[in-house]
């Protein structure tokens, strides 16, 4: 049997003995042939069961409803209420009404009539009627309830009067601790002698049923209900689909139990409500998987929904599955006792070769391994153990260059580290996560005051300033979504407190298969400084112009004051002329007086004398200010003063006067009136500030004038109307504060003024 030596054969023989193939085959197809079957069945079964209940649930409202017809519409029943009904409107009550003789005949005989009806009726447990307009019961099967107020009386009108439909849905009524369901019907005003009718409503018959001795027994009796089927009746409420009787597998939840639509588990229930029928595998409101099939009746928009355990319904296709797995079972074992035999004479060779490998993997080069067999097997012997003698010749060479490459790359990482520790910037490496600091460099510790263990316990904010935090944020927010980010001019807070500018580069960075975030802090304060030189000088410049233009304006009135006074000293006799000359030379001498105040005020050092006021009481006080000028030039104010804005740390003063800069040259754009807006709200642009705007609908400032509106001694206004130093002081008071002024202006919409001021939070006030 020499086709049994190799190891092909010995796989033939095993293939040849897997005589069990076709029988799992036949097996399988045989079981999912009778699990579509029994599958086919349960649907159908389910399906007949739900549309049966929806047919009996149907008719049984529709029997109800004829009942409460035909009851309502009997005369003797509505001449007998309406004798009744009059003798209570002559009583003071219903207890006054059933003390008089003719009171308590009327309502005995009424009452043995309704009663009868009740004992042929007997679906409904109490049968009464009530009095329309007041809502009394003044007859009742129950005499409990005689007088008491019927507290569904606007229902029971309102439907009679539009001839809905004349049930109410199922609730609860505590008084009887019953789920009942009302049916109703109008009792008109009849003759009692004549039995002649009319359509004037006095009345309301209700016939009350209870649930559980009604509905709930004729939808939970349907063959091979099991232990775990049961019918459901739901309905819809706003969000939420209530249960309408009780749970077999939960007590006392008709009316109580309810679901939100959205609900993942009793779906059925959720659809049915919904108008929907059909039938799905599912959960149930237990989260327990059943078959369901589900019905919507359209008269009271409820769901039905009729429903079984999986595992009950599928009871049959479980059954077959265990004999199907118990067949292939035993099946399999036979094989593979049959196989194992065989295969035995093939492992413990291939042991051999596992253990000797395991040796070579522990770093056991010399091992060898003897198999002395002349198939495969001893073939792969043979070829293992001349790999293990060319891999013990290699690994010794493998070994030195192991330990030459890690020895450079130590060198390399320390020289790394070196150059980062004596950078010229400060670096912090932070926890990607959390921002907590993990390393920095000297540099770090210089700028911080802190050690680098100090360091180490901190996490990046509370190196800054809290209004600043912020900024940060976003900072970490950028580098963790694009990898990278900066943030310039941010205020750096030493261990003494002390503040240090700095712009920061953050990004991420991989190390070890971790990421991290490297920040670069890098000191401004020199570069701040050359900043606050360059604008010196450029107001020194800006004061050069602005006493060449000052000289230009003084020396104007001055050559008029001149001559004016030369006109006296020729002819100081002509009163009337040196009076006139007199009144020339003082407005002259004002107008010299103005600019010279205005350059005083422009150059002289300015001291802020700082406080937290609200914005919106700057903005009113200064409208009072300049009210007179709005009345008199026939400008129209609407103002947008958002509310609850945070206070401002500001000079009162200089923002006020601000403000009326801004509104005086608003209205002198205005001359023949016009529209001003000012506004109020949180600016937009920046964080942690609040802005105001004034809008006028003016002249239009020139697009190449609007960078030059805020230059000492530029102005567009007429000749004699101003000298242009208004919107320089107002630029230097923003500014001074930490804040912006900006104009836009275009054609036929004005000029609109926009003061951005920061904001300090509450830490800064402590």
């Amino acid at each position: 049997m020499r086709i049994f030596i190799g190891i092909r054969g010995k796989l033939i023989g095993c293939f040849l003995l897997m005589t069990m193939i076709p029988l799992l085959t036949v097996s399988i197809i045989s079981y999912y042939n009778g699990k579509k079957a029994v599958e086919q069945r349960v649907i159908e079964q389910l399906t007949s069961i739900a549309d049966l209940k929806k047919s009996e649930l149907q008719s049984w409202l529709r029997e109800r409803l004829l009942d409460t017809e035909v009851i309502a519409r009997n005369k003797f029943l509505e001449a007998a209420f309406t004798s009744l009904f009059y003798v209570r409107r002559t009583a003071d009550s219903v207890d006054s009404m059933l003390k008089s003789n003719i009171g308590r005949e009327y309502h005995i005989r009424l009452l043995m009539y309704i009663n009868k009806l009740k004992s042929i009726y007997k679906v409904f447990n109490e049968i009464y009627i009530i009095d329309i307009e007041s809502g009394e019961i003044l007859v009742s099967t129950n005499e409990d309830n005689v007088g008491k107020k019927e507290p569904d009386l606007l229902f029971f009108y309102d439907v009679l009067r539009t001839r809905g439909l004349p049930i109410k849905d199922i609730h609860y009524l505590s008084h009887t601790n019953q789920t009942c369901m009302s049916f109703f019907g109008p009792i008109h005003r009849t003759d009692s002698t004549t039995l002649f009718g009319s359509k004037i409503l006095i009345g309301a018959l209700i016939l009350r049923a209870n649930i559980d001795e009604s509905i709930v027994p004729m939808i939970q009796n349907w063959p091979a209900m099991g232990k775990t089927g049961e019918t459901l009746l739901v309905r819809r409420e706003g969000e939420k689909v209530v249960f309408l009787n009780t749970l077999r597998h939960r007590k006392n939840s008709a009316l109580e139990f309810k679901i939100p639509v959205t609900a993942i588990n009793a779906q059925p229930s959720i659809m049915s409500s919904e108008g929907k029928e059909g039938i799905v595998k599912t959960t149930d409101y237990r989260n327990v998987p059943v078959l369901s099939a589900y019905r919507y009746l359209p008269m009271l928009k409820w769901g039905l929904v009729a429903k079984q355990d999986s595992g009950e319904a599928f009871a049959p296709i479980n059954n077959l599955k265990r004999r199907v797995i118990i067949l292939i079972i035993i099946t399999t074992a036979g094989v593979i006792t049959a196989i194992l035999l065989i295969a035995n004479s093939i492992t413990k060779p291939v042991k051999q070769l596992v253990q000797g490998a395991r040796s070579i993997a522990g770093g056991d080069l010399t091992q060898r391994i003897a198999v002395n067999r002349k198939d495969e097997i001893g073939m792969l012997a043979s070829e293992f153990n001349k790999m293990t003698a060319r891999l013990e010749e290699s690994y010794s060479g493998l070994e030195q260059k192991i330990n030459e490459r890690t020895a450079k790359l130590k060198e390399s990482e320390e020289k790394y580290r070196e150059s980062i520790n004596f950078a010229n910037d400060a670096i912090f490496t932070l926890d990607i996560n959390n921002v907590q600091i993990i390393d920095s460099n000297k540099k770090a510790e210089a700028i911080s005051g802190y050690s680098k263990a100090e360091l180490c316990k901190l996490k990046v904010w509370d190196m800054y300033p809290s209004q600043d935090k912020p900024r940060l944020e976003e900072l970490w927010k950028q580098v963790k979504e694009e990898g990278s980010g900066t943030l310039h001019d941010i205020n750096h807070k030493k261990k003494d407190g002390s503040i240090t500018p700095t712009d920061i580069s953050a990004s991420v960075i991989e190390y070890g298969n971790k990421k991290f975030i490297q920040c670069i802090s890098s000191n401004i304060t020199e570069q701040k400084r050359l900043e606050q030189q360059l604008v010196r000088t450029e107001r020194l410049a800006a004061i050069g112009e602005l006493a060449a233009e000052v000289a230009h304006e003084i020396n104007n009135p001055l050559g008029g004051l001149q001559n004016f006074a030369k006109m006296i000293e020729k002819e100081p006799a002509n009163v009337q002329q040196t009076k006139e000359f007199t009144g020339l030379i003082q407005e002259g001498l004002k107008r010299v007086e103005v600019i010279v105040k205005r350059l005083t005020t422009f150059s002289k050092p300015h001291v802020l004398n700082l406080s937290y006021h609200a914005l919106n009481n700057i903005i009113e006080l200064s409208l009072i200010f300049m009210e007179h000028r709005m009345e008199s030039e026939k400008v129209t104010l609407q103002k947008k003063l958002a509310s609850q804005l945070p206070e401002v740390y500001v000079d009162f003063d200089n923002i006020f006067q601000v403000i009326i800069n801004l509104l005086a040259n608003a209205f002198d754009s205005m001359p023949d009136g016009g529209r001003l807006l000012i506004e109020s709200k949180l600016c937009k642009d920046h964080d942690s500030c609040v802005q105001f705007s004034i809008s006028d609908t003016g002249h239009e400032i020139k697009k190449e004038d609007v960078d030059k509106i805020f230059d000492p001694f530029f102005t567009t206004k007429d000749k004699g109307k101003g000298i242009g130093i208004g919107l320089a002081i107002s630029k230097r008071i923003i500014e001074d504060h930490g804040g912006k002024i900006s104009a836009v202006s275009s054609s036929g919409e004005g000029t609109t003024f926009t003061v951005c001021l920061p904001v300090k939070n509450n830490e800064d006030r402590l």
